[in-house]
């Protein structure tokens, strides 16, 4: 063992004998032809047995809610280092490096359950979690295996109902899986030096995978509008009722001003006018308080739309033409040249006592 390891150092210990490697290949290059083949074409059998699978991609930037910096010198030059400093000095909980991980949430996966989706046949059209489960190609051995677990034990229920709403608190096995399935096949990249959100989705059908990459899409635009916006348009509820309040108050007290003025017109006691002042100070009073709470709403409005982010949709999702993968052709000659690549150092191992 150690004379055969002294032999293969001495082979490779100054430079590598590439004349000794080529003689050893050529003279038994017969051996060569059954392992690779065999490789080659037996992954290539497996991989023609895999579904295609096809993806999407979008691509927004999103409004920045942080303050300038001054002069951009410090921001530029912490960019340069793929830091962004404006996200530091904004007062969002979630920034932009956050959203891979939100994508990731229960909370924003169960919702996807019911995109509608139509494949590029026109064969199905509806909720994107029964073309998941129901029609979506799979590969042969996976349909075994599934077939056999259900033989074993039958598969807690999915609801794909219209009104049925899954609980993302207590999901059984099933919505569990379907969860994990979705996960996979949405990927959420942010560059840190722009904030540009890549949204990647993948689908065994070009169409679904184009339609999923622009569901994505919407829902994370509307998770970011309402967390952004939480505060102010909870600001111009409160204001909106407390207006609406306000001005019932106003139109009572200016109907009973009204009504009592009109009842004693051509009275000229002083109670009277007294009274009349009372009702007149009243609807002053329901009147500025209502005029208040009304600049109040404007004003929640005004700070509402300032919040609601803006986005500047870089990429749109498109049908993609040619499948993501599997590549056949590229991993069956990759499997090849790994199978020569182990019969070469084997020949070598076996025969280069021959060649020293």
């Amino acid at each position: 063992m150690d004379e055969k390891k002294s032999s293969i150092t001495s082979l490779v210990k100054d430079e590598i004998r590439l004349d000794i490697i080529a003689k050893i290949i050529w003279r038994y290059k017969k051996k060569f032809i059954l392992p690779v083949f065999a490789t080659c074409l037996g992954t290539y059998l497996f991989l023609v047995c895999l579904p295609r699978y096809y993806s999407a991609t979008v691509k927004l930037a999103p409004e920045s809610t942080a303050p300038s910096m001054g002069g951009g010198g410090l921001s530029s030059l912490a960019s340069s280092f793929g830091v962004n400093i404006g996200n530091m000095n904004t007062g969002d909980a979630i920034i932009p490096e956050f959203y891979p991980d939100l994508m990731e949430s229960t909370d924003f996966i169960v919702p996807l359950f019911y995109v509608q989706v139509e494949t590029k046949d026109g064969a199905f059209k509806g909720p994107f979690v029964e073309y998941l489960t129901k029609v979506q190609p799979v590969a042969w051995w996976e349909r075994l295996y599934n077939w056999t677990k259900n033989l074993i034990k039958k598969p807690d229920p999915l609801n794909t109902g219209k009104d049925y709403k899954i609980n993302p608190f207590q999901l059984n096995k099933t919505e569990t899986e379907v969860v994990k399935g979705i996960s996979g096949s949405v990927r959420c990249d942010v560059d840190k030096k722009t904030d540009v959100i890549s949204i990647t989705t993948t689908a065994r059908d070009p169409l679904v995978a184009a339609q999923l990459a622009d569901s994505v899409k919407v829902k994370l635009q509307q998770f970011i509008i309402n967390y952004r916006t939480e505060k102010a348009r909870g600001d111009v509820r409160h204001y909106a009722a407390l207006c609406e309040q306000l001005k019932v108050k106003y139109d009572s007290a200016k109907t009973a001003y009204a009504d009592y003025v009109d009842a004693h017109r051509d009275l000229i006691l002083q109670s009277y006018k007294t009274e009349e002042v009372a009702y007149e100070n009243e609807l002053q009073n329901a009147y500025s308080a209502y005029s208040s709470v009304r600049q109040q709403l404007q004003l929640a409005e005004s700070k509402l739309q300032e919040r609601t982010p803006s986005f500047t949709v870089i990429q749109n999702a498109t049908v993609p033409v040619k499948p993501a993968g599997p590549k056949r052709m590229f991993n069956s000659l990759a499997m090849a040249f790994l199978a020569f690549i182990i019969v070469t150092v084997w020949l070598i191992m076996k025969h280069h006592k021959e060649y020293l």
